[in-house]
């Protein structure tokens, strides 16, 4: 399932990271496509980890683990 991000927090983000350089449209819409799969895949590693301990709830930690993971 494809969650649509909004675009303006992702282009400040890219902004973000050099105060002098422009980011094109296209370039910060291939960014939230990037983000949303990466997400979602984490998503899913937190998923399986709550549902590993035989738990219905994703924790704090779970995310954190699931991110070490993708790593």
């Amino acid at each position: 399932m494809a969650v649509k991000l909004p675009l303006f927090p992702f282009e400040k983000i890219l902004k973000a990271s050099d105060p002098n350089i422009r980011v094109s449209e296209s370039a910060a819409k291939e960014f939230v496509l990037v983000i949303g799969d990466l997400s979602r895949e984490m998503a899913e590693d937190a998923a399986e980890l709550a549902r590993h301990a035989n738990r219905r709830t994703i924790l704090a930690s779970d995310v954190k683990l699931a991110s070490k993971r993708r790593r």
